[in-house]
């Protein structure tokens, strides 16, 4: 084992997180051997010492310590190591103090044990990441499948600013806030603040008013009166949902764009029937955040014409009071693109299932922003709907 000289490190075997208990072995700062039953996120119990110390030197200031220890466990507590080929989880963690405390940075990873009398394929080694709330939970990390281009920027020019880099939120180790820091129940506040969180629930209702007309069925004279909308949405990030805006030089003006390129059939469409050869989309809006969003556009890629351009509205004293309901300083509203045949609406543009199609955002990474989106959503028909 190996780590930082005048620093406690230390590895949990037969486990993914200190949630499991496991048996530990602990060298702290001084070089001294522990065996510990860990505890959820408590240094546990020093079990009784099964190890041998062959060796422990310093080199460049990490120490490295060789041991020895029989292969079955002491005690109930005391691991047993496995005598047949497999893999074993392990837990790894490094403090900045001599003695056992709260660690500075933690890991996972898995060892792999071979057959020492026949051949074994060794495969690449797995990196498992964690993320951890008030040192309370632990949840495993995943990180976004940020697809390739043509499809999306995320993988190879996902900051928007056409350098050649990925967003931020593809990976772990480069990602800064958003949609995994905000689950359920997460409050985002220092650990030391925790305590000052009152333990309530908060209760509130909605009130929803629907307007309708009534149904009436085709007849042999007549269309029906209404037809069924159908929902489709997708990402201009592609997998990612909540990606990061950057720029260049942070602090100087600047405006970012990603990009998306896909065909009709793959902009999410929903309750897809057997057969259908093209879509209407008779409502189509933007989903993007404040303070950031400039516009996004949604483009027929194969005759040069705009579908929707949508240019995000922010409150301004030129539309009323900025104390004003929908208008208030930086508030931002997102007007929907809507058609159809009645006078003053776009005619409707049909599309078809290979229709290829180019989505744009722009946004204002002038500095970062956290967790942004850049969804198309709304509402269509198909050719062959029944009514």
């Amino acid at each position: 084992m190996s780590g930082p000289d005048g620093a406690w490190y230390g590895v949990g075997f037969n486990a993914e997180t200190m949630a499991d208990a496991p048996y530990a072995i602990i060298v702290d700062g001084k070089g001294a051997i522990t065996e510990r039953k860990l505890g959820e996120h408590a240094p546990g119990s020093i079990l009784a010492s099964s190890v041998t110390e062959v060796s422990s030197t310093v080199v460049g200031g990490i120490r490295t310590t060789v041991m020895t220890r029989p292969v079955g466990p002491a005690t109930k507590d005391h691991y047993g190591f496995p005598t047949t080929p497999g893999d074993v989880n392990l837990i790894t963690a490094v403090g900045n103090t001599p003695e056992l405390a709260y660690h500075k940075s933690r890991t996972g990873g898995t060892l792999t044990l071979l057959p020492t009398t026949a051949s074994a394929c060794v495969c690449a080694p797995v990196v498992q990441e964690y993320m951890s709330y008030m040192n309370q939970s632990t949840t495993h990390w995943s990180n976004y499948d940020c697809l390739d281009e043509p499809r999306s920027d995320m993988l190879r020019h996902g900051d928007g600013t056409g350098r050649n880099l990925s967003n931020s939120a593809c990976a772990m180790n480069s990602y800064h806030g958003g949609l995994k820091c905000c689950q359920h129940t997460f409050f985002l506040t220092d650990q030391d603040q925790d305590p000052l969180i009152r333990n309530e629930t908060d209760t509130y209702f909605l009130k929803w008013r629907y307007y309708f007309q009534e149904y009436t069925p085709a007849t042999a004279g007549s269309p029906a009166s209404h037809r069924h909308l159908h929902h489709w949405v997708f990402l201009i990030d592609a997998n990612v949902n909540d990606y990061e805006e950057d720029s260049a030089d942070y602090g100087e003006a600047s405006i970012g764009r990603i990009s998306a390129h896909l065909t009709g059939k793959d902009i999410g469409l929903e309750d897809t029937p057997a057969s259908w050869r093209t879509i209407t989309p008779l409502v189509m809006t933007p989903h993007c955040h404040a303070p950031s969003c400039i516009r996004e556009e949604f483009w027929n890629a194969d005759t040069g014409e705009i579908i929707c351009n949508v240019t995000a509205r922010y409150g301004e004293g030129r539309y009323g009071g900025l104390n004003e309901v929908f208008n208030e300083a930086d508030y931002v509203a997102i007007p929907p693109c809507i058609f159809g045949d009645q006078p003053g609406l776009q005619t409707p543009f049909i599309l078809g299932a290979n229709t290829n199609i180019t989505a744009h955002k722009y946004f204002n990474n002038t500095y970062r922003h956290l967790g942004q989106m850049a969804q198309w959503t709304g509402l269509m028909v198909y050719d062959t709907d029944p009514y």
